[in-house]
């Protein structure tokens, strides 16, 4: 196998849950020496949650392939300093702690850059390092509301809608590899790293682009419903079908709109699409009427080579089970040591020439303790003096 884009590339992740090791996974599936660096008790608490796999986490071995897993007390002085000295050697620190705990241990830009002037670091936290609300407590739900993403979810003139996938957590993720290639880029080309400040507020705030873009160039803000692409208009809204599904139609474009119209039979629709609020109302009804004289897959079938966007709404289930993921290979099967047979998801970046494997699966906590501080010079005897002190975790080898 070639060498993967980002072999060489030593990356100390100290995030937790979902945004930070979404975004590592995609450093690590590239090739990159990704260390998952956590407490000696616990770890990552997505370890405990469920469903599991004989005893391990699905969230975590989704999440944590590739990785390699080091378990150290970061608030003993022998802990931190095994920290520094592996930093000294790598090419990115990457922490989610909240603004200020990096510096209370002492692993902060400032002291890494101190021994490694070429370090990448990159904070991802709620708000950011600077702002009224640094120190506010949060989930996706809250950096969606402050940010007003949340204000347009939902119909028109009802209540917000909860979302299903954590929007600001993963934008959040794909903004952390995004900043750390960048940076990477930077770093190689000028022999000095540099500080990544990433908030889940940024990440949130930078989805609502289209409705920014209209308040700003209008001064008037959409709210719910209020944009072509959001149900203001019949023509790109949600259905349902005779069985109970449901059909998403998104007939933008003009040329799209006309097909939708011939295929339903309504040509007298043509002349329609922005007319006023009546006749928008009127066209709703009608579609609404036809979508509910067929079940959602015979609806899809006979529409989906008609070129006006079209598609069911699956189920989770659904689409994990469907033709398109099963020839784009979306889930793959891989063996985990301790868990057994798993299913994870693949990157969703497709190169060409390079495969990305999943070279080891998701690691125990402290799993390669012992091999990493070996390969930073500490003896067997080091090693286990470390251990019994509780400055690491070195588990029984199998």
């Amino acid at each position: 196998m070639d060498e993967l884009p980002l072999a060489g590339i030593t990356v100390l992740d100290l995030s937790r849950q979902l945004p930070g090791p979404l975004g590592t996974m995609m450093l690590a599936d590239f090739g990159a020496d990704v260390i998952k660096v956590e407490d000696t008790k616990a770890g990552d608490n997505f370890r405990s949650t469920a469903p599991q796999q004989n005893g391990v986490a699905t969230r975590h071995l989704m999440l944590n392939r590739n990785k390699r897993g080091l378990a150290i007390d970061l608030k003993s002085a022998a802990g931190r300093e095994v920290f520094l000295k592996l930093a000294a050697k790598s090419n990115v620190v990457f922490e989610q702690f909240r603004p200020g705990v990096v510096k209370r241990l002492g692993i902060d830009y400032e002291a890494i850059s101190a021994v490694n002037p070429k370090i990448v670091y990159c904070s991802l936290s709620g708000f950011g390092q600077s702002g009224p609300l640094r120190d506010m407590v949060a989930h996706d739900p809250n950096y969606l509301s402050v940010s007003g993403v949340l204000s347009l979810l939902g119909r028109k003139g009802r209540e917000p809608a909860m979302t299903g996938p954590q929007l600001a957590d993963i934008t959040a993720a794909h903004m952390v590899t995004i900043g750390i290639l960048m940076a990477l880029r930077k770093a190689e080309a000028t022999g000095v790293g540099d500080y990544i400040d990433i908030s889940l507020f940024d990440s949130a705030f930078s989805l609502a682009v289209t409705a920014m873009s209209t308040y700003l160039g209008s001064g008037k803000a959409p709210a719910r419903g209020e944009e072509r692409h959001n149900g203001k208009y019949p023509w790109s809204d949600i259905y349902q079908t005779s069985d109970g599904g449901y059909i998403t139609i998104s007939a933008i474009e003009e040329h799209f709109y006309a097909n939708l119209c011939r295929a339903l039979g309504r040509d007298d629709w043509l002349p329609l699409q922005y007319a006023d609020d009546a006749k928008q109302e009127e066209i709703r009804a009608g579609i609404k009427a036809i979508f509910l004289t067929r079940t959602r897959d015979e609806w899809f079938a006979e529409l989906k080579d008609k070129d006006l966007c079209i598609s069911p709404v699956l189920s989770i289930e659904e689409a994990a089970n469907s033709e398109q993921v099963r020839a784009r290979g979306n889930i793959v099967s891989h063996r985990h040591p301790v868990a057994g047979d798993t299913r994870l998801l693949t990157t969703p970046v497709r190169m060409a020439n390079t495969k990305t494997p999943i070279r080891m699966g998701a690691p125990a906590l402290g799993e390669h303790t012992a091999d990493i501080l070996e390969s930073l010079g500490y003896s067997a005897a080091q090693i286990k003096e470390l251990s019994a002190s509780g400055a690491v975790l070195v588990p029984a080898r199998p």
